[in-house]
């Protein structure tokens, strides 16, 4: 340390008895700033009044030893670590390195994020997503008519009349002016008409097969026709297919009917195995696996440059891998419920309270079960592998430099500058660590 900062630090032992543990005065910890400078003019009493920080006679004490340290405060809010004031400090800062999510947190990121992201055009395009319901509320408005023939049809086949909605509100929103970077608008007099008309005809025919060909159609025709991939296709010496060609293109259509019908009494396990080997759940298990991979090459590290020390490359390896398998199993069990539910449910919700709100909580209930899944599964394979151990090695790395312990100590300060539970030991470690060092 500095000359400067080491005066500073010999100030602090004279005013406070030590490091200031009041994340209101100036001090080593809080990057010598004051807070609130009501507090700031009396600083001693302001450490008597908070139970998370320093009180004077403990801060008196400070070269008293860790032990006095570690015993003082409420029984409530200490952590049980044991060793000196760097390992306590150590330890912190490992078990913090993850912080975790809550389920509220699960449930938005995986509802409301998770279909944003599948389907960008409601933030590109809020204005024609809003427009499009204008058309689409008129061609289902008997949805909500007890008895009607799309009221039937959504009871019995929810999954197809709300994959119908979804698509024709797509088509609706397209008709719409837009810039077409990625996809140009559809000619409302001739494109749009088209669309339209084929949706219009299958409803009224009251044939759920013909409606979920309607779908698929409407969904091939969605097609990739804007300025930037279209010149992409001509440097590559291909072109882009039209709207009209697309529905003229009958391939599959008839498979992927049956197959969208079918999911209407798909079974949970049916679900699961599905959403097993889907996509979402496959990407999951590789962003824990490449989320991770500078703690596995930590841990290998640690191997190499202690041989003679525990050997943590492979537990670290095999604690990801845990995980993510959690994640995996995880997301396809809690999709698959979600879906499931969303099906039993679907046909009430529609009919009760209309098709858009029906076809919105069919599209996220599977994001958010997946998610919910995945919460629970990180909380159970945390509990099963521990604390990645890579993360001890880190801690343990800053905690041989001074700019390591300097880190170490401005978590702390963070933490109880937003007035979060601290544990009295860690705070008496940071207040020693932070006058000793020089």
């Amino acid at each position: 340390m500095t000359l400067p900062i080491s005066s500073l630090a010999n100030m602090e032992f004279m005013l406070y008895g030590g490091a200031s543990g009041n994340m209101n005065c100036p001090s080593y910890i809080n990057g010598y700033k004051a807070g609130n400078l009501s507090s700031y003019y009396n600083p001693y009493m302001y450490s008597m009044a908070n139970q998370n920080l320093w009180n004077a006679n403990q801060a008196q004490n400070i070269n008293q030893g860790i032990s006095q340290n570690t015993n003082t405060g409420s029984n409530s809010n200490t952590t049980g670590t044991k060793g000196s004031n760097i390992d306590i400090l150590a330890d912190y800062y490992a078990k913090n390195l993850e912080p975790s999510e809550s389920l509220a947190s699960a449930v938005i990121m995986g509802g409301v994020s998770g279909a944003l992201m599948m389907n960008p055009r409601y933030i590109a395009h809020p204005i024609n997503s809003f427009k499009g319901l204008k058309d689409v509320k008129e061609m289902f408005k008997s949805v909500k008519v007890d008895g009607s023939d799309l009221n039937k049809l959504w009871k019995e086949n929810p999954t197809v009349m709300q994959d119908a909605y979804f698509r024709m509100h797509k088509a609706a929103s397209r008709a719409n002016s837009k810039l077409g970077l990625f996809r140009k608008s559809y000619d409302r007099d001739t494109e749009y008409k088209e669309l339209k008309k084929i949706m219009q005809e299958a409803l009224d025919s009251k044939d759920i097969q013909k409606i979920a060909e309607a779908s698929k159609k409407l969904e091939n025709a969605y097609i990739s026709n804007g300025h930037i991939p279209s010149l992409w296709n001509k440097i590559r010496g291909k072109k882009v297919a039209t709207v009209a060609e697309k529905l003229a293109d009958n391939t599959g259509i008839k498979e992927g009917a049956k197959a969208l019908i079918k999911k209407n009494s798909m079974s949970y396990l049916s679900r699961f195995k599905h959403s097993l080997g889907g996509r979402m759940a496959i990407l999951f298990a590789g962003i824990e696996m490449l989320m991770n991979i500078g703690k596995i090459k930590t841990a290998f590290q640690h191997d190499k440059e202690n041989p003679n020390g525990e050997k943590l490359g492979m537990k670290q390896l095999g604690q990801t891998t845990v995980k993510a398998v959690g994640n995996t199993l995880g997301w396809a069990a809690g999709e698959a419920a979600g879906i499931w539910a969303a099906t039993k449910l679907g046909a009430s919700i529609g009919t009760a309270f209309g098709p858009g709100v029906g076809t919105v909580i069919g599209g996220v209930a599977g994001l958010i079960g997946g998610s919910i899944g995945m919460w629970l599964a990180g909380k159970a394979t945390k509990a099963l592998v521990g604390e990645d151990v890579a993360n001890k090695v880190e801690a343990k790395k800053l905690a041989q430099s001074p700019e390591g312990k300097a880190q170490l100590l401005t978590l702390v300060a963070e933490k109880a500058q937003k007035n979060e539970d601290v544990p009295q030991n860690v705070m008496f470690a940071a207040q020693n660590v932070a006058a000793t060092l020089s």
